[in-house]
């Protein structure tokens, strides 16, 4: 299909308030959101991980405290 037929059908969607620069600005407030939510999933993942490394340095802890104590028997 030539582009001349699909340009005027294109233009037919934009605002002409936008064209003329008239429109207000409009807030990023998706984007916004959307960076919070990253954030918070980055920070939760990171809780979860130090989580998981303080339980497995506790099981290797009390891996070594129970060793000794059986081999006294």
């Amino acid at each position: 299909m030539p582009a001349e037929i699909l340009f005027p059908v294109i233009s037919d969607f934009i605002d002409p308030a936008d064209q003329k620069g008239n429109a207000m600005a409009k807030s990023h407030y998706s984007f916004r959101k959307r960076q919070k939510e990253l954030a918070k999933k980055k920070k939760k993942e990171e809780k979860r991980q130090r989580k998981l490394e303080n339980k497995t340095v506790e099981t290797d802890e009390t891996e070594k405290d129970q060793t000794p104590s059986t081999e006294d028997r």
